[in-house]
């Protein structure tokens, strides 16, 4: 059988919803990431950075896009160590202007030549 890996980013709280802003107790992706898992049988590893982004949704899409214009790479909470278990990786998170949040690319670029993603989505 073989090992999938889910590496995702989720924004809880304040985030917007079907043309509102709305207070989520699990963001969306934690949410899409946590039915796929059960689907096929995935470990998966949740993006935190050390520095969290305002809870203010609005606050957070100006620092998000300031990451974005600068290429930041914030500091995570944890590191995926080692990835040669898995047979399958793929990475999940909400599509800010065009991209994943600057965390998800911290992690990925980590890994270095060592991560093999054959499949990518964006929620």
């Amino acid at each position: 059988m073989s090992r999938n890996l889910i590496i995702y980013y989720s924004r809880r709280g304040q985030n917007y919803v079907g043309g509102s802003i709305v207070n989520l107790a699990r963001g969306n992706t934690e949410l899409v990431v946590g039915y796929i898992a059960d689907a096929v049988g995935a470990d998966l590893f949740e993006v935190v950075t050390v520095k969290p982004y305002s809870e203010d949704y609005t606050a957070c899409t100006e620092e998000a896009k300031a990451e974005l214009r600068s290429h930041a790479r914030p500091e995570l909470r944890n590191y995926l160590s080692d990835i040669s278990g898995y047979d399958r990786i793929a990475v999940a998170g909400p599509c800010w202007w065009g991209t994943y949040p600057c965390g998800v690319f911290t992690q990925l670029e980590k890994q270095g030549e060592r991560m093999n993603i054959l499949t990518i989505f964006q929620y």
